[in-house]
Order: structure tokens, then C-alpha cells, then sequence
């Protein structure tokens, strides 16, 4: 099945190691090493998130690039992703820090700030073309990974959840997250299973899939 973006199909190839790891804890519970055996599926826990979290990032990346790059106009954005783009260069170049300092007004500051309304007052045009400082975040918080963080990333985009009407729980990927921060944090098990880590593993490749078709969707 082709994806839209390079990020899913990686993501989708990754999908072995999880089996390859899966498989050597198959093995060590034949030969009784139940240490090893538990080992194996700790590490599939803790990569099938990882490479989940640097999924998102990845795919919102080239989401982004590709956007810019379909010469669209700004009309034809979501308009929640614009006035969102809006806020972030505002927030990270506000004027009123330009402009806080009487003593440095000058013909430069000026300028800066006509740069800045410029760019502003571009984003806000319907006719024309995608700007191509248009920003989203495509980072997830430092230190933050959770559910709600993945929401907020995708939220972006037209203002809503975008899980809120797909066909599986969301919800499910905290029992996730979970297992991996108990993993790493308290090295605990948890009764972790083959069966669980594949059950995983088809979860969260449903996940990316779905946000695989949202994205492309909006680049139409």
C-alpha cells in the first residue's frame, strides 16, 4: 500500500526490528531464559515508541515542506493553520520587543519592524501564495511526549482532535506510553507478553497510517 509521505514508509519498513525482536524473545523462552526472553520485549516496548515519537516529528517536517511547495494560496489553507503560524512568529519575534526600548529607535528599527508587519500582514492575504516562512511546530515539547502533546501537534492544523472521530481509541496509546516509561524508569515488566508487544506494534501502525491519510488529505 503506498503512503503519502517518505516518513510512513519508513516507518512501516521499521516495523521488522520490533518482529526481529519479538522473535529473539520467542526463542529465549524455548531455551528457558526467561531473563533474556523479557529483555527483548522491554527493548520492542521502548523502540516502538521511540520510533513512533520520531515519526511525528519526521512526517509533520516534510508535511510542512510539501505544503509550501504546492503553491496553494493562502485561501486555500485551514484558516486555524494560518492564524496558528501567525502566532508563532509573533510569540518568537514579537513587536512590542522591538519596540520596548525607546533608546534604540532608529531608521534600522523601523525597518525590522516593517519586516515584521510585512510578513504578517502577507499571511493574512488570501491571494496570494503559500509563504514560505509559514511554521508549524513539528517538535514535541521538550521533555513532553505524551497523548496530549501528540494531540496539540496535530491540533495545529484546523484547531481540532484530530483522533476524536477516527475508528480506534487513542487512548490506548497511554497504556503505551506507560509501559515504556515504566520500562526505562523502573526497568519494570509488567507481565509483558509477545502477544502484547504485537498488539502493540499493529496499534501504533494504525495510528501512523491514519495520520498519514489526514495529512495528505489537507495537501490536496
Amino acid at each position: 500500500m503506498p503512503y503519502k509521505f517518505t516518513a510512513t514508509t519508513d516507518y512501516i519498513n521499521s516495523e521488522q526490528k520490533i518482529k526481529t525482536l519479538i522473535s529473539f524473545a520467542i526463542k529465549e523462552e524455548k531455551k528457558g531464559n526467561d531473563d533474556n526472553r523479557v529483555l527483548f520485549l522491554k527493548l520492542g516496548v521502548v523502540l516502538l515508541v521511540t520510533r513512533f515519537q520520531v515519526y511525528v516529528e519526521r512526517v509533520l517536517d516534510e508535511f510542512s515542506y510539501e505544503l509550501k511547495n504546492t503553491n496553494k494560496l493562502n485561501s486555500q489553507l485551514p484558516l486555524h493553520l494560518r492564524l496558528y503560524s501567525i502566532k508563532l512568529h509573533s510569540e518568537r519575534k514579537a513587536i512590542q520587543s522591538e519596540l520596548k526600548d525607546p533608546t534604540t529607535f532608529n531608521p534600522t528599527k523601523l525597518q525590522s519592524v516593517k519586516s515584521m508587519v510585512s510578513l504578517l500582514s502577507e499571511f493574512c492575504d488570501d491571494a496570494i501564495a503559500i509563504h514560505p516562512e509559514l511554521k508549524i511546530d513539528t517538535k514535541f515539547p521538550l521533555g513532553k511526549q505524551g497523548l496530549n502533546e501528540l494531540k496539540g501537534l496535530f491540533k495545529q492544523i484546523e484547531g481540532k482532535d484530530i483522533f476524536e472521530t477516527a475508528k480506534f481509541d487513542i487512548n490506548k496509546l497511554n497504556e503505551i506510553l506507560n509501559r515504556r516509561h515504566n520500562i526505562i524508569h523502573e526497568d519494570a515488566n509488567d507481565q509483558l507478553t509477545e502477544i502484547k508487544v504485537k498488539e502493540y506494534k499493529v496499534f501504533i501502525a494504525v495510528v501512523v497510517k491514519y495520520i498519514d491519510r489526514y495529512l495528505a488529505k489537507i495537501l490536496k
